[in-house]
């Protein structure tokens, strides 16, 4: 079975642009989408709150260090919004028409262009950093240059597989939650509930085309 990817641009204008048009599709397709309402109602809270400081940042008589801050910190707040949507929800969701889909940069890997590029040979190497009350950083690098935080050539993102509590998994599929890190430095966030318990995480390199790299070694931090 074809599988599905997506890439959420990170720069200041082409993010603006991309949750744009995501939640204006999502919003008027909630119901044929069968998209919780509750959970849109939060992800349109984050969203004004991020409209708001990038408006501020937008206006050069407005713009200052702590103006650009606040708009930072109020992408990496939506931005996860949005990757939780996609993957639990607009992923593999049938409902979704084709022309919808290229608008949320949703691409199958079955559209003859797997070949142009090969699998990921590398692995990421992880860091769960604590910053945060219920959230932990991941931080990456590839194996073959450890000390640059950056993905490999050709790669979209590092697809995290994950699992809080006291069992370790031995192999990833025993890893209940997923997670698509387009950048690093992205966080996982928790109930406050899992505070205190141990997140174990696997993680691999997926490419543009959707293939997928070897699973890097398990990583594992407690949940500030």
């Amino acid at each position: 079975m074809p599988q599905e990817i997506y890439f959420i641009p990170q720069t200041p204008t082409a993010f603006f642009n991309f949750q744009s048009t995501a939640m204006e599709l999502c919003t008027a397709h909630t119901a044929d989408w069968d998209l919780p309402a509750d959970t849109m109602s939060g992800i349109s809270a984050i969203q004004a709150t991020y409209i708001s400081a990038y408006n501020i940042t937008s206006n050069p008589k407005l713009r200052s260090p702590a103006a650009t801050e606040a708009r930072k910190a109020a992408q990496t707040n939506l931005s996860t919004a949005l990757t939780d949507l996609f993957n639990h929800y607009l992923l593999h969701n049938d409902a979704i028409s084709a022309d919808d889909k290229a608008a949320l940069h949703i691409h199958s890997t079955a559209n003859g262009g797997t070949k142009s590029a090969p699998a990921p040979t590398t692995t990421p190497v992880v860091q769960l950093i604590s910053e945060g009350i219920s959230q932990l950083f991941v931080v990456y690098a590839d194996s073959s240059t450890p000390n640059k935080h950056h993905k490999p050539h050709g790669v979209a993102f590092a697809e995290i597989w994950y699992k809080v509590g006291d069992t370790i998994p031995a192999i990833p599929a025993e890893c209940t939650e997923r997670f698509s890190a387009t950048r690093s430095h992205e966080p996982l966030v928790f109930a406050p509930e899992q505070r205190g318990q141990i997140c174990y995480v696997f993680a691999r390199w997926v490419n543009k085309n959707g293939k997928t790299g070897p699973w890097s070694n398990l990583y594992s931090a407690m949940i500030p």
